[in-house]
Formats: structure tokens, sequence, C-alpha cells
């Protein structure tokens, strides 16, 4: 089985998400912020990603925090695929990892829903056997619960799971599963983060995908 982190690992998404975000901070009157300062507020899904972002720019009515991210979240999942794409690569890889029978799976930290759409916008519908977002009844990343969802829905061991992700969040999470986790250096991290963290391998390009295999 193989699992991917959705932003920064199968997709090309910080256009998207700086857009999104822009444009509500906008509506609230309030400074635009950096592209490559939004790239690091990613990872940990929208709540962390506004709270850092008003953070940033020094807004401190703690009341209308909330209401700024439901309006962001209702905006980005009105069209999430705007402004996406899959990494260069990444459709040659899926393509060689399905027609070997492997089970793939989208795994991230963006709200269920929106996960879904996102990915069959881009890849089709049904095209994952899988998709699992961020749901009320379960902890976000690095916790591994997501992970043990996955695992029991196809009944596979964790030992036939390799995690693709490109942030510490996901070194975390598939460390803390005990899964056998890569490290994507094209996404929304330096190398030196991912090599920090000490993942089982590091790749530097989406086609070295289908060359890692379980050890």
């Amino acid at each position: 089985m193989y699992i991917f982190d959705i932003d920064g690992t199968l997709l090309y998404t910080i256009d998207s998400i700086a857009y999104n975000i822009n444009q509500t901070l906008k509506a609230y009157g309030l400074k635009e912020v950096p592209t490559d300062k939004i790239r690091e507020f990613v990872g940990n899904g929208p709540k962390v990603l506004i709270e850092k972002t008003l953070d940033y720019i020094g807004f401190e009515k703690s009341e209308k925090r909330e209401e700024i991210l439901n309006s962001y979240n209702k905006r980005y999942d009105d069209n999430p695929s705007y402004l996406t794409k899959p990494y260069d690569g990444i459709v040659e890889e899926l393509e060689k990892i399905k027609k070997r029978g492997e089970l793939l799976v989208a795994f991230s930290n963006k709200p269920d829903s929106t996960c879904k759409k996102v990915i069959g916008d881009v890849f089709g519908e049904g095209y994952f056997d899988f998709i699992l977002g961020y749901r009320k009844d379960i902890e976000r990343k690095p916790s591994p619960e997501g992970m043990y969802i996955i695992k029991e829905r196809f009944g596979v061991d964790f030992s036939d799971i390799i995690y693709f992700g490109d942030s510490e969040v996901d070194m975390k999470c598939g460390k803390n599963a005990g899964v056998f986790t890569v490290g994507c250096s094209w996404g929304f991290r330096d190398r030196k983060i991912l090599e920090d963290l000490k993942p089982d391998s590091i790749i530097d390009k989406p086609s070295e995908i289908s060359k890692i295999r379980r050890v």
C-alpha cells in the first residue's frame, strides 16, 4: 500500500492556498501575506494555518479569528483545485504503482470533504482507493490515528505500507505509526528539515517514487 500526503507531495497547492488566504484577508481589510511565508504555515490543517497567518500580521482580535477561519474554509472549499496541479511526474508514477496492483491512498490534514473534492477534480473520481482528510472524530497528523483507520479498512499490516510526505508533520506521523516513511524534498519544506527527522528514505523528484521498496 502506498499512502501519500496531498499538499506538497502529490499536488502543488501553495498558490491556491495563498490566493484564498489573501482574498480572505482582503475581505476583512487586512494586509496580504507573501506566498513563501504561507508555505511555512502549511501542514497542520486550516485552523493552524489561519492562526499562524493572523499572528504573522499581528491581528489581535481573537473573537474574529473563527469567523476568518470559516470564511477561508468556505472560499477554499468552493474551488480547491484552482491554481492546483500534480507535481511533474506524479501521474506517471501513480500509474506505475497502480499497474503493480498496489493500493493508493491520499491522506491529509485538510478537511475530509476538501480532500475528496480536490483529489477528484485533479485525478478523477475513483482514481485513489481511499481518501482520508481531517474529521472531527480523528486526531490530526502527526497523530497516527488516521493510519490506523486506513490499515484497518484494508486489513493490511503496517509493514505493507509506504508513506510519502513533505513536512515534519508527515515524518512524525509515519514514525508514530511505525510505517516506512519517505520524505519528499520537492514539497513545502527544505531537505534539511526532512534530514533532521531521519525518515527511512528521502527522495528529490517524483520519478523516484515507484523505485521505493519496503525493507
